[in-house]
């Protein structure tokens, strides 16, 4: 571990170099959302598009959560000895509280205005509960300074909500540098047209969306843990 940069900078340093990790863990968890998929369609339940979509958030989400986890384990100096498998678990546990966030998360996007895209405002409402669910994991598993799972994660959730516009254009970047396509061009083209983006296109907007929270999570993280070595980031 080196303490040169900032934690939140080492963090996202360490989810690009060990990007083999994560291909590895991304093939697990659609291993398992398949695997999972397939017992529903012998039960005689097949997935819409809105469970499809349901599955591809929760695989990139759970994904990249562990891949954080095994980051945080590696370079936070404070880190508890077995964090990274506490953490796993308690995400791959964690359904029943997954679900009473999201509902939170709803209801604060109601307060702040729903956007219009039904897709993109799913993405956020679930892809928020997830990091809150890891946020409360660290504070469970570590308690920083004694902060508890609940206090925790709602630290890190008003942090990601503060910086949401950074957030967002972390998300247009991606998706833009990933598609070689204008985001405002490809939604704009799906409100006119009624009719939803083509599939490779819905895949990168997905990933674009599971990137940008996971980059803000990482500033998050470092800010409530390391506040010392971590500026805010300018928008």
């Amino acid at each position: 571990m080196t303490t040169a940069e900032p934690l939140a900078e080492r963090l996202v340093t360490y989810l690009g170099e060990e990007r083999a990790a994560l291909e590895t863990i991304m093939a697990q968890e659609s291993s398992r959302a398949l695997h999972q998929e397939f017992l529903l369609a012998e039960s005689g339940t097949l997935p819409d598009r809105a469970a499809r979509l349901a599955r591809i958030r929760a695989v990139g989400a759970r994904a990249w959560l562990r891949h954080l986890a095994a980051a945080l384990q590696a370079e936070w100096s404070a880190a508890p000895a077995g964090l990274q498998a506490a953490l796993e678990m308690h995400v791959a546990r964690g359904g029943d509280r997954l679900e009473a966030l999201e509902l939170e998360e709803a209801a604060a996007l109601e307060r702040e205005g729903i956007s219009g895209d039904a897709d993109a405002d799913q993405r956020r409402v679930t892809l928020g509960a997830y990091v809150r669910l890891f946020a409360e994991g660290v504070g469970e598993i570590a308690e920083p300074d004694g902060r508890s799972g609940p206090e925790f994660g709602r630290e890190i959730t008003v942090i990601m909500r503060r910086e949401g516009a950074h957030r967002r254009a972390v998300e247009k970047a991606a998706f833009e540098a990933w598609s070689g396509n204008p985001m405002e061009g490809v939604l704009e083209q799906a409100r006119t047209t009624a009719a939803p983006p083509e599939p490779d296109i819905i895949r990168v907007l997905e990933a674009a969306g599971v990137w940008s929270y996971i980059q803000l999570l990482c500033i998050a993280l470092g800010e409530a843990l390391a506040p010392g070595e971590d500026p805010a980031p300018t928008t």
